[in-house]
């Protein structure tokens, strides 16, 4: 599914890609809420979002913007795919690795939903250098099995 439209600036330093209420509904109908989402043929997790005053839009923070390559006002040209991965988003190898090794903190990173998985994900991916992306998952692993499950307990906990 192929459609057009242009990177509009949001609040608080964000930025969107809003979708007409068609297009929008359509893309929910056809491959549900999240997707895959290519941009100038670069792929990546989004969420079809929607709310009174915006209608349809994909939020778009700093990294995906810069990843993406796009500015504000720029035409887009955005392909959907339904996102078949797991946890609708892409998962570290370094957590892969420590939830493979950790059969406790596998099980308790299971029972949680998926958007507190996505969030966790997310807190991992987004470290730049292997080591922190491993420090991070391990920390993870460890509060999971204290029975921390919220992400924002889990970074102020000691």
């Amino acid at each position: 599914m192929k459609i057009e439209s242009t990177l509009e600036k949001a609040q608080y330093n964000m930025f969107m890609i809003p979708l007409s209420d068609e297009e929008g509904s359509m893309i929910i109908e056809k491959f549900g809420k999240r997707v895959i989402c290519s941009v100038n043929k670069t792929k990546f997790h989004c969420a079809i979002q929607t709310s009174k005053n915006l209608g349809y839009f994909i939020g778009v923070g700093k990294n995906t913007k810069k990843m993406l390559n796009i500015e504000f006002e720029d035409k887009l040209e955005l392909n959907f795919e339904k996102d078949q991965t797991k946890f609708k988003a892409k998962m570290p190898e370094e957590l892969e690795i420590v939830l493979e090794t950790d059969p406790d903190a596998s099980y308790y990173f299971e029972q949680l939903t998926d958007g507190r998985k996505r969030s966790i994900i997310h807190y991992i991916s987004k470290a730049k250098q292997t080591q922190t992306r491993v420090d991070r998952s391990l920390k993870i692993a460890e509060k999971l099995k204290f029975g921390i499950t919220d992400l924002k307990e889990m970074l102020k906990a000691k």
